[in-house]
C-alpha cells in the first residue's frame, strides 16, 4: 500500500502551515475549548492583572468575546464541524498551501480527534494532513490524568514511542500524508523528550517495508540578544546539534522577541521589530540552506505574519508578546527573504493558519481581511513556479455560507439533498481551480435557497421580566444566582418552540465582582448531557461594574418543557434586567 501512495505524491516544493486548536462552539460540541481564556496576569510589567475572555458573550456588532485580537471572517465556528473544516481547507488551497500540520502531542488527547476529522475531509480535496509534534505535551502530567501508570519519564518515553507508531500507521502511510521529495515529513517542536530517550523512542518504532524514514525539522528559536540596539541571533547550539546528530533538521518557529517594554509598546513585555524578525532569520539561511551537509534533506523556509499573544499572555505566564503585522509587509517580508533562497528550499512552513490567541493566524479576519492569503498565494506560487489565481480565495466563505444557509432551512422540514450534492460539486470545482464554473454554481443555489426563504414564515417575541417565571432572592437590584435562580417560560411559548426552528437569545446585565463563573443550564437530550446542558457560562473579573450579557440559545441544545423551568443561573453573581428575543421560523 505504501509504494503505491508514494508513486501518486507530489515531489515538488511544498507548503504547509501550522494548525492550532482545539476551538469549539456550544452548538457543535457544548463546549469552547481555546476561544475562552481566563488567567492571572500579574506577573507582567504592563500592568495588566488579568485576562477574561468570555466567548459565550456576543457584544454590540455581533461577534463573541474569544481569547484574541482578531475575529475570525466567518465567525466563531467549531474546528470539529465539517464545514468549517472545509472551508479552511479549500481557503488554504485556494492559496496554494498544500497542507496543515496539527499542533499534536499523543493520542488519545483532543488534538488526535481534531486530526482525524481534519484528514476526513482533506481526503475528498486532495490535501495533506501532518502534524506539528508537541511532545512536551506528553512530558506533562496531561497524559498521567488520563493514565495513571504513565507517570515517571521512562513510562512517559515507552509511551512516546508507541505514540509515534500511531503516527507512522495512520499519518505518514495515509492517503494525506506530508510528502516532500518522496519523503513524509513532520515539525517536531518539543520540549519533551530529551535526545537520549529520543533515540530510545526511534530505535522502538518500525516502519513498513518500503517506507523511508520521516524527516523531521526541529524547532529552533533560541533567544538571542541586543547589541547595540540592533538583534544579534544564536548561531550555534549544543542541545541542536545533539538533535542533528538524530537527523532532525533545524527549522525556524516564531522570532524572538528580545526588546523591553517601552512607551511605543506599553502594552507588551517584550517586542520585535521586522529588522529583528529578518535577522533571525539569518542562522537558517547561512547554516543550513546553504549547507551541503546531506543530513539536511529537506531545508524548510518559514514565514509568519507577526505576534500578539494578549489573547493568552504566555498561555497563562503572564507575559504579552508583539511583533508587527505592518499592514502585511512583515509577512511578505519573510517570503520575500525565503524567495531570495528559493532555489536552495525544499518547503515553506507558515506559523500559523489558526492561532488566534497568540495572534499570528493567517486564516482571514475581520480586522486583516484575506491579506495574508494574498500574500501566500502570491509567494507560493513563485515557489512552486504555478500561476497565482487569486478569484478562489473568496469562493470557501460563500460555499460555507450556502452550506449554513441550506442546513438552517433543513429545520424547517424542506428538502435540501439535491442541494447538497450541488455544493458538493461546488467544493470539488473549487478545490481544482475550477473557479467560474463553481461561482456560476454557487449563484444558481443561491437563488434556489432565496425561493425556498420566501415561503419562510417570521414570528418575533421578546420576554421582559415581568413576561417570564422567574425564582429567586432579590439582592442589591437585581437576583442573586448563589442559590438556584429558575426562570420559566409562558406555556403557549413553549408550544410554539417545540413546534418550530428558531433563533433565540439570553440578556441579562451582571454585577461584576469577585473571580467566580456564573453558569446558565437547561435540560438537554444531547450527549454528553453535562457539556450540552450548559447555555453559557461567565467568569467574573472583579472590576465592580454592571456588564450586559447577551448568550446566544440553540434549540438542539435545550429542552423547553412545559411545567418546568427553561434556564437555571447558578454561581454568586447577582443579574439583573433579563430579557429573552426570539425569531420563530415557519413553513408558511
Amino acid at each position: 500500500m505504501f509504494s503505491v501512495l508514494c508513486l501518486s505524491a507530489q515531489n515538488g516544493k511544498k507548503v504547509y502551515a501550522d494548525f492550532h486548536g482545539v476551538r469549539y462552539t456550544r452548538q457543535h460540541d457544548g463546549k469552547l475549548g481555546r476561544w475562552e481564556m481566563y488567567a492571572n496576569t500579574e506577573k507582567s510589567s504592563t500592568g495588566r492583572k488579568t485576562l477574561c475572555y468570555n466567548a459565550d458573550l456576543i457584544g454590540d456588532e455581533g461577534r463573541h468575546e474569544i481569547a484574541a485580537v482578531a475575529y475570525p471572517l466567518v465567525g466563531m465556528q467549531s474546528n470539529l464541524d465539517p464545514d468549517y473544516i472545509e472551508y479552511q481547507i479549500l481557503s488554504a488551497k485556494a492559496a496554494k498551501i498544500d497542507g496543515f500540520f496539527i499542533e499534536w502531542g499523543f493520542f488519545p488527547h483532543e488534538n488526535d480527534i481534531l486530526l482525524r476529522a481534519m484528514q476526513k475531509v482533506a481526503e475528498k480535496y486532495d490535501f495533506e494532513i501532518g502534524v506539528n509534534w508537541c511532545d512536551g505535551w506528553l512530558y506533562y502530567d496531561w497524559i498521567t490524568k488520563i493514565y495513571p501508570e504513565i507517570n515517571s519519564r521512562e513510562t512517559k518515553t515507552e509511551y512516546m514511542a508507541k505514540c509515534y507508531q500511531y503516527l507512522v500507521d495512520s499519518v505518514f502511510t495515509g492517503s494525506t500524508a506530508p510528502i516532500v521529495k518522496g519523503m513524509p515529513v513532520f515539525y517536531h517542536f518539543g520540549p519533551g523528550a530529551t535526545a537520549d530517550e529520543y533515540r530510545k523512542v526511534l530505535s522502538m518504532v518500525k516502519l513498513p517495508q518500503g517506507m523511508k524514514q520521516p524527516v523531521t525539522l526541529r524547532r529552533w528559536a533560541d533567544w538571542g540578544k541586543l547589541e547595540n540596539n540592533q538583534y544579534v541571533p544564536v548561531t550555534y547550539s549544543e542541545k541542536m546539534e545533539a538533535w542533528k546528530a538524530l537527523g532532525e533538521i533545524p527549522t525556524a518557529w516564531l522570532p524572538a522577541r528580545v526588546r523591553a517594554r517601552d512607551q511605543e509598546h506599553a502594552k507588551w513585555d517584550n517586542y520585535a521589530t521586522q529588522e529583528d524578525i529578518l535577522a533571525f532569520m539569518t542562522p537558517f539561511r547561512d547554516s543550513i540552506w546553504h549547507s551541503n551537509n546531506p543530513m539536511y534533506t529537506i531545508k524548510s523556509g518559514f514565514a509568519m505574519p507577526g505576534m500578539d499573544n494578549s489573547g493568552c499572555a504566555g498561555w497563562g505566564r503572564g507575559h504579552f508578546f508583539y511583533m508587527p503585522r505592518n499592514n502585511g509587509e512583515t509577512y511578505e517580508s519573510m517570503w520575500k527573504y525565503c524567495m531570495a533562497e528559493k532555489d536552495s528550499l525544499d518547503m515553506m512552513f507558515i506559523a500559523s493558519w489558526s492561532d488566534y490567541t497568540e495572534g499570528h493566524e493567517i486564516e482571514p479576519t475581520v480586522e486583516n481581511g484575506d491579506r495574508e492569503l494574498r500574500i501566500t498565494l502570491k509567494y507560493a506560487a513563485e515557489f512552486k513556479g504555478e500561476t497565482a489565481d487569486e478569484r478562489g480565495l473568496a469562493l470557501p466563505l460563500m460555499l460555507f455560507q450556502l452550506r449554513k444557509e441550506a442546513r438552517f432551512m433543513e429545520h424547517l422540514k424542506m428538502d435540501f439533498t439535491a442541494c447538497h450534492r450541488s455544493l458538493d460539486k461546488v467544493g470539488q470545482l473549487i478545490s481544482q481551480g475550477r473557479y467560474p464554473i463553481a461561482i456560476g454554481l454557487m449563484n444558481q443555489i443561491q437563488k434556489d435557497i432565496q425561493q425556498a426563504k420566501s415561503m419562510m414564515k417570521v414570528d418575533m417575541k421578546r420576554l421582559r421580566e415581568s413576561d417570564m417565571g422567574i425564582k429567586g432572592k432579590r439582592k442589591s437590584g437585581g437576583y442573586s444566582a448563589k442559590q438556584n435562580l429558575s426562570i420559566s417560560l409562558p406555556k403557549e411559548l413553549v408550544g410554539q418552540l417545540q413546534r418550530n426552528h428558531y433563533v433565540g437569545y439570553l440578556y441579562f446585565e451582571y454585577l461584576d465582582n469577585g473571580n467566580e463563573p456564573l453558569f446558565i443550564r437547561s435540560s438537554t437530550t444531547r450527549t454528553p448531557k453535562e457539556l450540552f446542558k450548559i447555555v453559557g457560562r461567565i467568569r467574573t473579573d472583579n472590576t465592580g461594574e454592571w456588564k450586559k450579557a447577551k448568550i446566544e440559545l440553540y434549540k438542539d441544545n435545550i429542552v423547553n418543557g412545559f411545567n418546568m423551568p427553561t434556564f437555571y443561573m447558578k454561581g454568586n453573581v447577582i443579574v439583573r434586567n433579563l430579557s429573552l428575543g426570539y425569531t420563530i421560523y415557519s413553513v408558511k
